[in-house]
């Protein structure tokens, strides 16, 4: 399967694992010129920005190793823009992460509440 398709599946059963916990999806792949945020949620009263990594091994590392402080620091930036463009700068946020491994018969999911900060860079 190529890359592009197990990432978007991935991203689907993503957003399945978190409505059914209680998110509320606001939007999925939310671009700017500076990239992009796989989904944005909101759980009670927060929104959260979260990257989902799939991965159909761990050969080449364990998918939440791929959102490095680069990464970190793009959806940062793309956040943001997304809530200046709601008027929502002083709403309460968190970046979470999901990993999900396509290997077995049945992928695993894994959420990390958390990931990381919001920067000032």
């Amino acid at each position: 399967m190529n890359r592009c398709k197990l990432g978007k599946r991935g991203e689907k059963r993503a957003a399945d694992y978190l409505q059914k916990r209680g998110y509320t999806i606001l939007a999925q792949n939310f671009r700017t010129p500076l990239g992009e945020i796989d989904i944005i949620a909101q759980e009670k009263g927060t929104i959260v920005f979260i990257e989902v990594k799939t991965r159909s091994s761990v050969v080449f590392g364990q998918a939440e190793e791929a959102v490095n402080l680069s990464k970190q620091h793009q959806i940062s930036k793309v956040a943001q823009i997304y809530l200046k463009a709601k008027g929502k700068e002083n709403q309460d946020c968190r970046f979470d992460v999901v990993a999900v491994y396509e290997g077995n018969e049945k992928p695993a999911i894994e959420l990390i509440k958390n990931a990381f900060y919001l920067g000032n860079w």
